[in-house]
């Protein structure tokens, strides 16, 4: 290669892991104390109120005094409208406390990492959650009418004066949100959405909330006298009403404007990558058109409730108790923890957490197909082997050769069973150290001794840690043996985990921070995933077992590991019989017919890459080879790197990749892969189409770096292709070269600050 192309230093890993950052066990046990809290308070808020007496009703206004409050005036008031409305009230507000404990038990166990901005939405949705308990115990708690003290009832006007200011500020955190993402979108579709005039109404927004609450508290240290105080504070609400309205058709612009482009780039796409983040991108555009201005409409509905329930006290303060200042108050409640609760739920839509990608053509045909999947995974166990698409067959006419092929493919392993075999890896490897041993060391050491002579015979290592169950991957693991292992454990969790680099992962794999991360993984049910990865699949036992070449020296004591002593018989690709040349028993030279079996049984089957920090795997030739047939297949492909930095540094470096530079750990497999390439040239540029196109590896993985930029990334291409079908000059470069730069750019837009 030219000095041009010089291989970069990569990062080290204490460079990704400064001292000071909280452990993840630490941050578990504290998500898992504020699901705890969670609950205590919401069930105290619910089902106290059932434990009072029946006959014990009132409707608490927070400027009636003790003398209204034992009228007979206010008594007919209070059972002719109040009794029936408040029943209503309370069973409403029972039921949104339990709808809200829900969203915050998911959001703090199941994506409560990944990103600051998933912190922020995370406290977002606990906040609202909180108000809205304590709108219910407003709404259901009757002891401010069952005792006659004046300092009680003092008390509860306090508490209820705590709950209205709790909801302004709610509100403007919830602005706070949906700007960052218009600002988000704005920045990735490259075309004005308005956020300049978010950010002077947020401003206006704050400052109005802050002169409510001066007026509001000094409204009620004042004793009530001031009444043009809490006018004032009724005329804020109602400008805020009208600021609201605007935002809503503002923000429904601009989704609005990216769906119709989303949904033109997914129209003209016809790579499945390409279709398939366009999907997404519409799917979730769609979304926000209709849930963005029904949020906002739920928001200004309770302020407009609020605002009118003031002005009527204070306008006429003999109404206290009168019909029409009950409805108000009623439908304040009703609407404020309509607003709350339904806050908490779009959390989860901009979370992106809960995200699930569409069904593509390539993946499934109808609703069907996928039932049946579902089905199958069912039947897998029960029968212990997995229930195949109807009608889907796969042959080479070669029945030994097929057979042997069926047999390889059906030894995945579970991301349960993966992870429970690291965290005992010490046991097994007293001397293990994660930041030097290799995947192939673990092979030596590990895999190769667990595996002989094991109930299941000299068998691969997924029949043990499967107890010989047999399954068809979700996913294979495309990796290097020279990479760390736990660099390979990582990429995989980082997969499960929709992360696009694993560096973050890789502190969690830590023995006191592994029962945090199986924790996260199984309420997101992803322990179940099954993956494909080599050194679990493939019987060693069949192969390599029996020599131990020098450079295997370990790392740590320096010394050679023994070879095995097992009986079992080595097969090469050399070894007869043969087919086509290749030996019909070995196990090493069947990779690709293996991807063809299993793509064709489970649609929906696809790659991960996980890449080594040095970018060894674009050296090594079967890694390559199987990168580009699972290209050839159509599966889809996801690229896990060490971290963005990572990819940054070895971007220029991969520009100067060609074949004919690769190898294999056997010469025989690189003479063997070299030979089916005719045109070494075609493939060069197909690699490089592959690893840098506008839908290959490097733009999907920048993609990935920030994925509520999704939208605006392929709206930004949409909008190329309406402005080309228009026939207008398209001022920000040609398609291709706009929407790779597009969709880079996008990938590293901060979202939520």
């Amino acid at each position: 290669m030219s000095v041009g192309c010089c291989r970069p230093r990569a990062l080290k890993e204490g460079d990704l892991c400064p001292e000071g950052q909280k452990t993840w066990a630490s941050v578990r046990y504290r998500a898992l104390c504020r699901s705890v809290a969670a609950v205590i308070l919401a069930l105290w808020a619910t089902l106290l109120p059932l434990l009072q007496h029946p006959g014990l009703v009132a409707v608490c206004n927070t400027y009636m005094d003790m003398e209204k409050a034992m009228n007979s005036k206010s008594k007919v008031a209070e059972q002719s409208t109040g009794f029936s409305g408040m029943t209503f009230v309370t069973f409403f507000t029972a039921m949104m406390s339990l709808l809200c404990l829900a969203l915050v038990l998911n959001s703090q166990m199941k994506w409560w990492l990944s990103s600051p901005f998933l912190v922020y939405l995370r406290w977002h949705v606990l906040l609202n959650a909180v108000n809205v308990w304590l709108f219910h115990f407003l709404a259901a708690h009757r002891w401010c009418a069952a005792h006659n003290t004046l300092l009680e009832l003092t008390i509860f006007t306090w508490v209820t004066v705590i709950g209205h200011l709790f909801f302004w500020c709610n509100k403007l955190m919830g602005f706070v949100v949906i700007k960052s993402h218009l600002a988000t979108l704005e920045k990735a579709f490259q075309k004005p959405l308005g956020s300049r005039v978010l950010d002077v109404l947020l401003l206006l927004f704050g400052l109005s909330l802050i002169t409510a609450t001066v007026l509001y508290v000094w409204f009620l240290v004042n004793g009530g006298k001031l009444h043009a105080l809490i006018l004032g504070v009724a005329l804020i609400e109602g400008a805020v009403v009208a600021s609201t309205l605007f935002v809503a058709i503002l923000m429904t612009r601009g989704f609005f404007l990216a769906y119709r482009a989303a949904h033109r780039q997914c129209v003209s796409a016809t790579r499945v990558p390409e279709k398939e983040l366009a999907a997404k991108a519409v799917h979730f555009s769609r979304r926000l058109v209709w849930e963005t201005p029904f949020n906002l409409a739920l928001v200004g509905t309770a302020f407009g409730f609020h605002g009118m329930w003031l002005a009527t006290l204070e306008l006429d303060p003999g109404a206290s108790y009168s019909e029409f200042s009950i409805f108000l108050e009623l439908g304040f409640l009703i609407s404020a923890t309509l607003s709350l609760t339904n806050c908490a739920r779009f959390g989860q839509l901009l979370s992106l957490m809960e995200y699930e990608t569409p069904s593509t053509p390539r993946r499934t045909s109808s609703q069907l197909k996928e039932l049946k999947r579902s089905f199958s995974k069912i039947l897998t166990n029960k029968l212990g082997h997995e229930a195949e698409e109807e009608g889907a067959t796969w042959s080479t006419g070669h029945a030994e050769w097929d057979s042997e092929t069926n047999d390889l493919a059906r030894r995945a392993i579970s991301l349960g069973a993966l992870l429970a075999f690291y965290s005992r890896l010490e046991e097994r490897m007293p001397h293990y150290d994660p930041t030097q041993h290799t995947t192939a060391d673990v092979v030596r050491q590990v895999i190769i001794p667990m595996t002989a002579g094991s109930e299941h015979g000299d068998c691969a290592a997924a029949c043990v840690l499967m107890d010989g169950q047999t399954l068809l991957p979700d996913r294979m693991v495309t990796h290097n043996w020279a990479n760390k292992f736990s660099h390979l454990v990582a990429a995989v969790v980082a997969d499960a985990l929709d992360l696009p680099s694993y560096a973050s992962v890789l502190p969690r794999l830590q023995p006191g921070e592994m029962t945090a991360l199986k924790s996260e993984l199984f309420w997101r049910k992803k322990l179940t995933s099954t993956y494909w990865i080599c050194c679990f699949a493939v019987n060693q036992h069949a192969g390599i077992c029996g020599t131990v070449p020098d450079f295997m020296k370990d790392p740590v004591t320096c010394q050679l590991p023994p070879a095995c002593t097992c009986e079992h018989p080595k097969y090469w690709s050399d070894t007869p019989p043969l087919k086509d040349g290749q030996s019909v028993r070995c196990e090493m030279n069947k990779f690709h017919d293996m991807m063809g079996l299993i793509s064709t049984l489970k649609p929906g089957f696809s790659q991960v890459i996980a890449v080594d920090a040095q970018f060894h795997l674009f050296t090594r030739a079967w890694c390559v080879a199987e990168i580009h047939q699972a290209q050839q297949l159509g599966m889809v492909q996801r690229m896990r790197t060490l971290s963005q930095e990572n990819l940054t540094q070895f971007e220029g470096w991969l520009h100067c990749l060609k074949v004919e530079e690769m190898s294999a750990s056997n010469p025989a497999d690189t003479e063997l892969i070299l030979s089916k390439i005719e045109d070494k040239a075609r493939f060069n540029a197909e690699l490089q189409s592959l690893i840098f196109g506008k839908d290959g590896l490097i733009s999907a993985c920048h993609m990935g770096f920030e994925r509520m930029a999704i939208l605006g990334a392929v709206a930004r291409q949409g909008a190329i292709r309406l402005k080309q079908a228009s026939g207008s000059d398209v001022t920000h470069g040609s398609e291709s070269g706009s929407s790779d730069s597009g969709s880079q750019s996008a990938g590293f837009t901060s979202v939520g600050g």
